[in-house]
């Protein structure tokens, strides 16, 4: 593995990290309501962009490259799998910790895996229509430090959350505390992220042509 592999690795995994984590302080702030915990789950992607970690929602808009003929599909196809895979590592180690502190998945691990397949693959292109605005703003109109990227990410993912959109990386912990915990099975894990990730494609796709120049 070369050195630009291992820091694709290192930044994916920190990406599915710091996700988690912000799903656990979501988690955390439930009593106080949606929308509390939409703000509170924005730190997660306020840590990715700060240390510029790999994030896969992030990742899709990397589909401007095919446009621009900079890259090919199965480039940006190896590329996805590659990120998606490492966030998954990152976060399962959460989700490990998460069960020794005593985190319970149960009610929305139980509560995504219910979720008609429909619905969910809409709730997953929405979720990433307002990621990728936030990865875009901090891209296309870049703000000065810290406060900055907290302003980007603030209100669009407190909105996804508040809302009941699907992110294929937060569920990656939600799913695998849940399973751990016997209130889902392997088979609703694997529907849940393949509904989740197909749909977190699809919006991000979308957004990407609706605002390339």
């Amino acid at each position: 593995m070369g050195v630009s592999d291992l820091t694709v690795f290192r930044k994916s995994v920190l990406a599915g990290v710091l996700i988690a984590i912000g799903a656990l302080f979501s988690m955390a702030a439930a009593p106080y309501g949606p929308v509390v915990q939409g703000l509170c789950f924005s730190v997660g992607l306020f840590g990715v962009l700060c240390t510029e970690a790999r994030l896969f929602t992030g990742r899709v808009l990397a589909v401007e490259t095919v446009w621009r003929k900079e890259a090919t599909i199965s480039d940006v196809l190896v590329m996805w799998l590659t990120v998606w895979t490492f966030n998954l590592l990152g976060a399962f180690v959460v989700a490990l910790t998460a069960l020794a502190c005593g985190f319970d998945a149960v009610p929305v691990s139980a509560a995504k895996a219910a979720i008609p397949w429909h619905e969910l693959l809409v709730r997953a292109a929405l979720c990433n229509v307002l990621v990728c605005l936030a990865v875009f703003a901090v891209k296309r109109y870049p703000y000065d430090g810290v406060i900055g990227n907290f302003a980007a990410c603030l209100l669009p993912v407190a909105c996804f959350v508040a809302c009941g959109f699907e992110h294929s990386v937060a569920d990656m912990l939600y799913l695998n505390l849940g399973l751990m915990q016997g209130a889902v099975t392997p088979l609703d894990v694997i529907r849940v992220l393949l509904l989740a990730t197909i749909g977190n494609v699809v919006g991000g796709v979308a957004f990407a042509w609706m605002v390339r120049e």
